[in-house]
């Protein structure tokens, strides 16, 4: 519990400064005369997540075998998996940029926006696009970090590159009177001011290796397939998972621009939780790919009851906290008043998100860390399975069905993580690779 702990709370800490991020830019968005500027960032931040985190698997990938390598004190496996999911980060960087003409005008008009909205989002994407290879290559160097047990690092780097952009966004917007390609650009050149300081941070550690890599086919060919077959499946669910979040963003968006606005600062919410409890699910990553790798069975459990306790406290905090104050969240971020009272009427449902999502992030963490992506896959499928025809159903009841729909596939992808980590301890199944 207490090396928990001692991993959880500066990744807490890190991650809560990402959407952070996103309130300051739907703060400085939402008190511009018009909702068109909020809801064209929060249209084009969606559509990159959408490109960006369907290659989260670069650091959830990395991390699990990152970790069982250093329990196992294997140096020259730690720098194969530097080096392989680099290149891989590398290589995919590019292709984006490469096919950014048509990526882009797909995806906006794949959400269904307002002219006004579409236009400005394209905008914003044209310039924001070239950070791909930035901000995939720093996601490697994150998982590599988190699987050395080094969590002081991740929170150095997340906090310095969010400030550093919260920084750049005030100038390009309040400075030089833009409005969201100010903010395009200022996240720009955080990402690259965030390589730079990743690049240093994992230097740091090489080098306090004593010994030379060696470049060796016969263990380098196995190792890449194992991340293949790996990220194969991250790959599949973050796709699936990020289509859902961009589908509530979709729907918001064809019931109007106030709608669109709404519902984006209420998700600012659900974000500023998930990072949160993401927090401890990033130090069970970590924890039980180590406990794995030094085959130390019991305490891998400990870890993920102790993780359980940690997340439970959060999620109960975080819905009373906002049950309380839900008003001002919203009204700290936008002066709009048809925005306001939409986010307010529909704030409840916002509520019940930590108690019902808590489940979820606890068990990815753990499925990450045993390099068992299958259970993560299969748990965002039945989710998705349950959302569209829940969408269909409630879809009369307007924005009020779209929340509905979003809680029932919150609570559907709950209960499936908690049957797959039953199923597995059931099994035995996370030895087998360790």
């Amino acid at each position: 519990m207490g090396q928990l702990w001692h991993l959880a709370w500066p990744l807490i800490i890190s991650n809560i400064s990402v959407p952070l991020l996103g309130l300051a830019d739907a703060a400085i968005m939402g008190h511009l005369d018009e909702a068109s500027y909020l809801g064209a960032v929060a249209l084009g931040a969606t559509l990159l997540s959408f490109i960006y985190w369907a290659f989260g698997f670069l650091r959830m990938g990395t991390v699990g075998l990152t970790a069982q390598a250093h329990g196992a004190k294997d140096n020259q496996r730690l720098m194969q998996l530097l080096l392989m999911p680099g290149l891989f980060a590398l290589l995919i960087g590019v292709t984006i940029l490469a096919l950014q003409s048509w990526l882009i005008p797909l995806g906006v008009a794949l959400m269904g926006a307002s002219d006004r909205v579409s236009m400005l989002a394209q905008e914003y994407l044209t310039i924001r696009i070239y950070s791909a290879p930035a901000v995939l290559i720093t996601y490697v160097c994150l998982g590599w970090l988190l699987g050395r047990q080094d969590s002081r690092s991740p929170l150095i780097l997340l906090v310095v590159t969010n400030v550093t952009n919260i920084g750049f966004n005030l100038l390009f917007v309040i400075g030089f009177d833009m409005t969201s390609a100010g903010v395009a650009w200022g996240s720009l050149l955080a990402d690259y001011c965030g390589l730079l300081l990743a690049l240093v941070l994992v230097w740091r550690h090489l080098t306090r290796f004593d010994e030379t890599f060696h470049l060796q086919w016969r263990t380098f060919a196995p190792l890449a397939m194992r991340l293949i077959r790996l990220n194969s499946y991250l790959f599949a669910r973050t796709l699936m998972l990020l289509f859902a979040f961009a589908f509530i963003t979709s729907q918001s968006a064809r019931m109007g621009d106030n709608v669109l606005a709404a519902n984006t600062l209420l998700l600012q919410y659900v974000t500023l939780l998930a990072y949160a409890l993401d927090g401890f699910a990033f130090a069970i990553e970590a924890a039980c790919g180590e406990a794995l790798g030094a085959k130390q069975k019991r305490r891998f459990y400990q870890l993920c009851n102790g993780a359980a306790i940690y997340s439970i406290i959060v999620a109960i905090a975080a819905t009373f906290g906002f049950w309380l104050l839900s008003d001002a969240f919203i009204n700290m971020l936008t002066s709009i008043e048809s925005v306001r009272q939409l986010a307010s009427d529909h704030a409840v449902w916002v509520m019940w998100v930590p108690i019902i999502s808590v489940w979820s992030y606890l068990f990815d963490g753990i499925f990450v860390g045993a390099t068992q992506p299958q259970a993560m896959f299969y748990a965002v499928l039945a989710s998705l399975a349950a959302l569209l025809p829940l969408w269909y159903v409630l879809e009369p009841w307007g924005n009020d069905g779209l929340w509905w729909a979003f809680l029932g596939f919150c609570g559907v992808r709950a209960l499936a993580t908690l049957a797959g980590y039953l199923w597995l301890s059931h099994k035995q199944a996370w030895f087998i690779h360790s």
